[in-house]
C-alpha cells in the first residue's frame, strides 16, 4: 500500500461503515510502510490489509478489507495469511487481531486461539458537570517516555511511536493522570473518527483514576457521539462506561497465534487503541 491508495481504502472502509478517517490510514502506512498491503484482481484494486510489529514481541493485523463484489473468492484469506507471513519474517513471536464474528470463522481454522473478549459501547458524552480532578492533566510530548513505560507494562509490548502519534492528533482528547509522588497513574488518548469521537487507549491503574481521565474526556466532547473498545476481563471498565449511559454496539474476540508470552495485564486497559491497533 501506498499513500495514493488513501482514497480507495477508504472507499472500502465507508463501505463496511468503520469509523476511521483518511488520517488513520496515513497513520497505519507512518508505523508500517513496508507492512500495508492492497489486493488487485486484473489490475483493479479490491482489499486491504495492514500491520504493525511491535518489536518482536507482538504483530497486530488489521483493516482486512475486500470489496463486496469480489468476497467469497478466498482474497480475505490470502491477504491475511499476507500479513501473517510478514509479521513472522519481522521476527515476532505472536500475531494478534480482534476478530468479529464473521471474521473469527476464518481465523480459527487457521490457527488462532482466544485470549479474550471485547465489546464495543456506543453513547453520547454527558455534559460533565463535575469538576476534573487536579491530578488529571493535559497529555504533553514530556509525557511520552513515562507514558510509554507505564503502557508497556498494561498492553504486553512497547508502543511509544503509536502513542506519540495518536497523542498528536486531538490534543483537547488526550489526558495523563499522575499520583501524589507525580508517577504516572493513567492516561486516555481519543481522535475524532469519521462518525464519532473514539477513546483509546485508555489505561489506568485503577478504576478510580480511570473514571477520573474520562470525566476529563467527556467535558471536551459534551454531546458528541462516543465509541470505546472495553476489554470483557476489566469488569470495573465496563461498569464505568455503562454507567455513563453507553450501550453495547458489537463484539469483538482477540485473538492469538504463536506463542502469547506478554499477555499485559488487561484489568488496567479499560480502552483498546481500537481493534486495528490493539
Amino acid at each position: 500500500m501506498e499513500t495514493a491508495d488513501a482514497p480507495f481504502a477508504m472507499e472500502l472502509k465507508n463501505l463496511a461503515g468503520w469509523n476511521q478517517t483518511a488520517r488513520d490510514w496515513l497513520g497505519y502506512l507512518e508505523f508500517a510502510p513496508d507492512g500495508c498491503f492492497v489486493a488487485e484482481v486484473a489490475g483493479a484494486r479490491v482489499g486491504t490489509a495492514t500491520t504493525i510489529a511491535y518489536g518482536q514481541t507482538c504483530g497486530w493485523i488489521g483493516m482486512v478489507l475486500v470489496h463486496p463484489d469480489a468476497r467469497r473468492g478466498g482474497l480475505g484469506t490470502r491477504l491475511l495469511r499476507h500479513a501473517i507471513a510478514h509479521l513472522q519474517a519481522c521476527g515476532v513471536s505472536c500475531v494478534k487481531l480482534d476478530a468479529t464474528p464473521m471474521g473469527k470463522k476464518v481465523y480459527v481454522p487457521m490457527g488462532f486461539r482466544d485470549e479474550y473478549e471485547l465489546s464495543r459501547y456506543e453513547g453520547i458524552a454527558p455534559a460533565g458537570d463535575e469538576a476534573t480532578a487536579a491530578t488529571v492533566q493535559f497529555f504533553t510530548e514530556g509525557d511520552l517516555a513515562e507514558v510509554t513505560a507505564f503502557d508497556t507494562i498494561a498492553f504486553g509490548s512497547e508502543r511509544g511511536s503509536v502513542l506519540r502519534s495518536m497523542s498528536r492528533r486531538n490534543l483537547a482528547y488526550c489526558f495523563v493522570a499522575r499520583d501524589t509522588a507525580q508517577r504516572v497513574s493513567g492516561y486516555l488518548i481519543a481522535r475524532d473518527g469519521q462518525n464519532a469521537v473514539q477513546i483509546g487507549p485508555w489505561i489506568a491503574r485503577e478504576a478510580a483514576v480511570a473514571d477520573d481521565l474520562l470525566r476529563a474526556f467527556f467535558r471536551r466532547v459534551s454531546g458528541r457521539r462516543v465509541i470505546v473498545d472495553v476489554p470483557h476481563p476489566n469488569a470495573a471498565a465496563r461498569s464505568l462506561v455503562s454507567g455513563s449511559g453507553f450501550t453495547v454496539q458489537r463484539g469483538f474476540t482477540r485473538m492469538f497465534l504463536g506463542e502469547n508470552r506478554h499477555p499485559g495485564n488487561p484489568l488496567q486497559v479499560f480502552g483498546t487503541s481500537s481493534a486495528e491497533k490493539g
